[in-house]
């Protein structure tokens, strides 16, 4: 039996669940590090071409929206991403609040 409060919380829910799995290398922690990387690499390209949008005077206000609902996204998996690296440091921090939850488009 393992103890519960070593458990590790993974970056994706059940339903409104959130999961968790014994620490460790294992293909669901595996599977769970290449998940956070990509949440973080595709926060680093969102905010590159927001950016990229925002020096643009011929941007529209739709393309800006659109952006900065992306950016909006990608910070809030950056966030679930710092908090469950907290947890496993055994750091308190807050639950972020957009769910962490990527579609299947990863949006």
């Amino acid at each position: 039996m393992h103890d519960t409060t070593q458990l590790r919380r993974l970056p994706w829910r059940e339903g409104d669940r959130p999961v968790f799995v014994p620490p460790g290398d294992g293909i669901v922690n595996r599977l769970a590090d290449v998940l956070e990387a990509e949440l973080i690499e595709t926060a680093r390209a969102d905010a590159a071409r927001a950016r990229g949008l925002a020096e643009d005077t011929g941007a529209t206000q739709p393309e800006l929206r659109t952006a900065l609902r992306f950016v909006a996204h990608s910070v809030e998996e950056a966030v679930l991403v710092a908090v469950l690296r907290g947890e496993r440091l055994g750091m308190d921090g807050p639950e972020p609040s957009g769910g962490g939850q990527a579609d299947e488009s990863g949006r």
